[in-house]
């Protein structure tokens, strides 16, 4: 077998697990190649001669994940994401076993599952059309503002850097959305508007109830207008209803559609995935990719039941 294991070392307080994933995994005859991404080395270089490979492994945060299966989209290689980075949400909406050795048996038996990415559009400062892929969410306002302030602690204090960026955010700044979906239009007042490709979060919450990675759907969001202390209800009934079947999500406006374009005044920050855009025009536009990655699933996944390949 030959395995590409593509590793960020920068991305969170567990990313030597992957020195052990690669014992476990290795046996006579194989062909182990690691690739370390960061200064000097981007995932668009890791991957050029991905179809060589077997397996690939990606080893890193959500960011760092996002960043490496957008170059590899569309080429169905068999993929395992491996977690270390802060929060892994990726990982977490896949479900498989966490644990190095599990990992690496799921990486040899090579059980898939096809799943959708979503892809997102919007101008750069120069006014040009910039685009990438997404694996959880994109989009601008709230969320935006809670990555930013996050940004320069959470690989020092992991998750809580994002509590504190949100308690740092009292007043969110209120927009405007006009969201163009699948030939209808919707205007509304909010505080961000998210698009989602996956949807659970920290404490297994489902921020979108009906949002999955295998529907052929992105999932849209847009956060009424409100005072961070007053999203009080939208965090009792995530709390006390982590999938979102009986209580929903209060003070979410959800639709979902194939492709969208989003027009939001005042113009906000945006993010995808944890990583900051820059986006002064306040357009942006994001579609499905459906079923153009295939990734590693063992017997706990969330996908196994679903859609095994």
């Amino acid at each position: 077998m030959r395995c590409l294991i593509i590793h960020n070392p920068a991305s969170g307080p567990s990313s030597d697990e992957i020195f052990a994933f690669s014992r476990a995994l290795s046996r006579a005859g194989d062909e182990i190649c690691m690739r370390f991404i960061g200064a000097g080395m981007e995932a668009s270089d890791a991957t050029a001669d991905a179809t060589s490979f077997d397996r690939i492994v990606v080893s890193g945060g959500d960011g760092t994940v996002s960043n490496v299966l957008d170059c590899l989209r569309g080429t169905h290689i068999p993929l395992l994401v491996f977690p270390s980075g802060t929060a892994n949400l990726f990982f977490n909406n896949i479900g498989n076993a966490p644990e190095a050795a599990a990992l690496a048996a799921a990486c040899r038996r090579g059980r898939t599952a096809s799943v959708d990415m979503g892809e997102l559009f919007w101008k750069d400062e120069a006014g040009d059309i910039q685009r990438h892929g997404f694996i959880i969410i994109a989009g601008s306002g709230f969320d935006a503002a809670i990555m930013e302030k996050a940004a320069p602690s959470k690989n020092d204090i992991g998750e809580i850097a994002y509590a504190f960026a949100a308690l740092a955010t009292p007043e969110p700044q209120v927009a405007h959305f006009t969201i163009e979906h699948d030939g209808q239009i919707d205007e509304l007042d909010g505080i961000g508007c998210m698009v989602g490709n996956t949807a659970v979060i920290q404490n297994d919450i489902n921020l979108f109830p009906d949002c999955r990675m295998d529907d052929g759907l992105i999932d849209i969001t847009v956060i009424e207008p409100a005072k961070t202390v007053e999203l009080l209800p939208t965090l009792l009934a995530a709390a006390l209803d982590p999938a979102g079947r009986g209580l929903g999500r209060p003070q979410f406006k959800m639709f979902q559609a194939k492709e969208a374009r989003i027009t939001c005044k005042p113009s906000l920050g945006m993010q995808f995935d944890g990583e900051l855009i820059p986006n002064n025009s306040g357009v942006f536009g994001a579609r499905v990719l459906p079923r153009c990655l295939d990734v590693i699933i063992d017997d706990f996944s969330k996908l196994n039941a679903r859609n095994a390949g």
